[in-house]
């Protein structure tokens, strides 16, 4: 999460030149205008407005999509929303930088400056959600692949984290603590045993 995030500190972005860029044309042009799309009801959040956790659903629900019984999706395990929390934990300046990556790649205006789309992420069909994330995936410009990046890496971290997406890897789960230390007994080191024995004494004959 801390890796993933700090990729996304609001210093780190601005280092690029092109999200200002991209900001100050948000407030001027028209195609920054049109609103994100929210579907559904929005859960309480600790950090991110609604607007900002509506993106961030599109993306891993595209990034995560269901695939049948034992396959669910980012959107059923509630992976938004455990992001949301996971944000409390990091500085303000990586909170504000994940907002800002988060708007960018929603407005309609960075994806005509790319020639991706002309409409907010939100209102495109699956198909064309999957084809704008790869395009950020394989951009030319660092700042692009650096969003996808950490976008994907928090996404793919609380998902595969999560014990009911297992069984669509063919996972069984962590081996249990007491059997593991059953079947490698002799290997392991009785620390009880060396902290009886004060470091460096020597048994009196």
């Amino acid at each position: 999460m801390q890796e993933a995030a700090g990729r996304l500190s609001r210093r780190n972005l601005l280092k690029t030149g092109l999200v200002g860029t991209l900001l100050v044309g948000v407030g001027s042009v028209g195609l920054a205008l049109e609103r994100t799309k929210v579907e559904g009801q929005t859960p309480a959040l600790a950090v991110l407005s609604a607007t900002e956790y509506a993106v961030l659903v599109a993306v891993a629900e595209r990034l995560c999509p269901a695939l049948g019984e034992g396959a669910p999706g980012a959107t059923a395990l509630g992976v938004a929303k455990t992001i949301d929390g996971l944000l409390t934990e990091v500085d303000d300046d990586t909170q504000k930088g994940f907002k800002i990556a988060l708007r960018t790649f929603e407005n309609a205006l960075t994806g005509a400056l790319f020639g991706e789309r002309f409409v907010p992420f939100t209102h495109l069909s699956p198909e064309d959600k999957t084809r704008t994330l790869a395009s950020w995936r394989d951009s030319r410009i660092g700042f692009r692949r650096t969003v996808y990046r950490a976008l994907g890496g928090l996404v793919w971290a609380v998902y595969w984290g999560d014990a009911r997406t297992w069984p669509r890897i063919g996972y069984p789960g962590p081996r249990d603590v007491a059997a593991l230390r059953a079947q490698y007994v002799d290997n392991l080191v009785d620390l009880d045993a060396l902290r009886a024995t004060p470091h460096g004494s020597a048994k009196e004959n």
